[in-house]
């Protein structure tokens, strides 16, 4: 059975104080004086071995068991504490883990000391601190991990824990896969998995053209067909029976266009297909984005009706056509693989001419688009008919002239090549969807992998949010898994978060090697068909994977040269239609991002701006993090 996934890109209102930079709590130093209408502070006493704040009546530390006011420091039990020339490495660790509750490193006199002693700003201490604000590390932490007096050892160790508390944590050159990731078990005789999304103009009939497959296959029963079928009579609407299969929304069937990303499983010769049926309507282009980018490869389903297909290209004057938009977005988002369906020939008795017709204006523009020719398959097929979907064309005046080497719809999918899996990646995941799920608990999330390997029992941290989970259930097509692998859409239910936290455009990562918050950062783009020039502080919508932000273009820093990638102008003061340059861009909130040569699938980015997408580019450098 299909399962229709909300597979949409906007974050929601209400998830607006995860993306709030989360401020430190500014403990008062002690002895101030207390804020009027509050209780008097109770006098203390500060330990001299390690300077914990005691009330005046305790007569031995809390915290290390010394007597007060003794000549030589002793523990309550009579013996005398071993003593660190400086603070010990127990000390430094254990003033970050108390934390709020009760800053050991934190009071008065180790803050007074800590001020005495501060480096000067040509030091090297002094340009890591600036270097560690940069990066979103507290001032707090620093103090409770760093102090004056430490030896080199528990500096260098403070410094790695810094390292690894900031948004950058540890250099990726540093992961080691588990072996346990990179084997592949029974697995290897198993079908290859491909996430194939399906992409085309309104009313071309993708819908149609899929539950029509999935019915050939089994993967409908009769008994929904049935269904189906009675229902769309019901409503006037009999040639929408097979659309239905994957249109299962109430709006979707009253308004007769797909609205959020269906997702439905079958399986070729070769092949374990993911299904994702995307939405045509220009209305939706941004939930098209969000499904395609978890794609392997591509259809692309044009109508060949009289006006349909030149409507879908935006010819004779008309505004661009989705059939154009969806094929420059599916290449913009990593898709290489294009299979070109052309659908309806039933409308114009299988024609021969019109088929060529339609392949003749395609085949260059795809190149345009950056589509190899050996990549693209061009098969005519008739949805409503079943003609050429997994058997061979049964109708007259389409056998006699169909006899093409791409074969039915069936064998061109069955040809499409899985591409390489980053397994040796830390693990990534871009949350496509919230799960509402009774087996996998309140806290789940669905998506694609896009690198590294989980299984049950792994931790992984959510972003924006950075809380730290631990994997309680992985399941994929409703079936329980025991570990998920890059290029498998699983949904994945945790443990130890709240569910408050997962939010589409969220990522779920490896702990030790976060994805960046970035807030600002640059871009090489490729604009697209632009009303106006692009200027500096043009407001835009950024798309990245599953995440959409309203942002600025802050600065247009250079054109760039499309063949030889060489800058031929710095700072233009606009860019025109068909440019490729350099821009930076600002989000209004964070995104969790990263540049393209670490990760392909996070550093993907659409601009659009009221409805239209002006340009499709990749993260070259990300500027600035939250």
């Amino acid at each position: 059975m299909p399962r229709k996934g909300s597979r949409q890109s906007y974050y929601d209102d209400s998830y607006d104080d995860y993306y709030d930079d989360y401020e430190e709590e500014d403990y008062a130093d002690s002895s101030s004086a207390s804020a009027p209408g509050t209780a008097p502070q109770q006098p203390i006493w500060a330990c001299p071995i390690c300077t914990y704040d005691n009330l005046e009546e305790h007569q031995s530390c809390e915290m290390c068991g010394v007597v007060r006011d003794s000549p030589a420091p002793i523990h309550a039990s009579g013996s005398v504490p071993f003593k660190f020339d400086g603070p010990s490495p127990d000390d430094a660790i254990l003033g970050a883990v108390q934390g709020s509750k009760k800053p050991v490193q934190g009071n008065s006199h180790a803050r007074a000391k800590s001020k005495a002693a501060a480096p000067t700003s040509d030091s090297p201490g002094n340009q890591s601190k600036l270097s560690d604000k940069e990066h979103g590390v507290s001032e707090k932490l620093k103090k409770s991990l760093v102090l004056d007096g430490d030896s080199e050892d528990v500096k260098e160790s403070s410094k790695q824990r810094l390292q690894s508390t900031s948004n950058k944590g540890l250099p990726l050159e540093s992961y080691k896969p588990e072996p346990w990731m990179m084997h592949q078990g029974s697995k290897t005789a198993e079908k290859s998995l491909l996430n194939l999304v399906v992409v085309g103009h309104v009313d071309a009939g993708k819908s149609t053209l899929m539950g029509r497959i999935l019915h050939s296959l089994g993967r409908v029963s009769q008994k929904e067909m049935h269904k189906n079928t009675k229902e769309a009579n019901e409503m006037g609407k009999g040639s929408f029976a097979y659309a239905w299969a994957l249109d299962e929304g109430v709006e979707e069937r009253a308004r007769g266009v797909t609205i959020t990303v269906a997702v439905a499983h079958f399986e070729t010769a070769k092949l374990r297909v993911v299904l994702l049926d995307a939405p045509g309507h220009k209305d939706f282009v941004p939930n098209m984005i969000s499904g395609a980018s978890q794609a392997d490869a591509a259809v692309l389903v044009v109508d060949a009706a009289e006006g349909g297909f030149e409507a879908g290209m935006g010819a004779e004057g008309r505004e661009s056509g989705q059939t154009r938009e969806h094929a420059q977005l599916v290449r913009s988002l990593g898709v290489s693989q294009l299979v070109v369906a052309v659908n309806k020939m039933d409308e114009v008795q299988y024609s021969q001419e019109r088929f060529e017709e339609i392949k003749r204006i395609l085949t260059p523009f795809l190149r345009h688009c950056g589509f190899r020719d050996s990549s693209v398959s061009y098969v005519p097929v008739s949805a409503i008919a079943g003609e050429n979907l997994v058997s061979t064309p049964s109708d007259d005046l389409f056998r006699a002239w169909y006899t093409g080497k791409d074969g039915t719809l069936l064998d061109a999918l069955n040809r499409l090549e899985p591409p390489e899996r980053d397994i040796a990646k830390p693990f990534r995941l871009a949350v496509a969807e919230v799960v509402r799920s009774r087996s996998l608990g309140s806290a789940a999330a669905g998506g694609k992998v896009e690198s590294g390997a989980i299984k049950i029992g792994s931790k992984v941290m959510v972003m924006p949010s950075r809380e730290v989970g631990v994997v309680k259930n992985l399941e994929q097509d409703g079936k329980a898994l025991q570990t998920a692998r890059a290029g498998d859409g699983v949904d994945i239910g945790l443990q130890g978060v709240d569910a408050g936290v997962i939010v589409p455009g969220g990522v779920l990562c490896h702990p030790d090697y976060p994805v960046p918050i970035a807030t600002r950062f640059e871009l090489r783009i490729l604009t697209l068909k632009l009303a106006f020039p692009m200027l500096p502080g043009a407001q835009v919508v950024v798309h990245a994977h599953h995440a959409k932000e309203p942002g600025t273009v802050t600065n247009l820093t250079a054109l760039i040269d499309a063949k030889t990638g060489q800058a031929v102008k710095r700072s233009p003061r606009c860019l025109t239609s068909n440019q490729s340059a350099l821009v930076e861009v600002a989000p209004e909130r964070g995104l969790c991002v990263q540049e393209y040569i670490k990760f392909r699938g996070l550093g993907r980015v659409v601009l659009r701006s009221e409805g239209r997408t002006l340009a499709v580019g990749i993260i070259t450098r990300i500027i600035s993090y939250q």
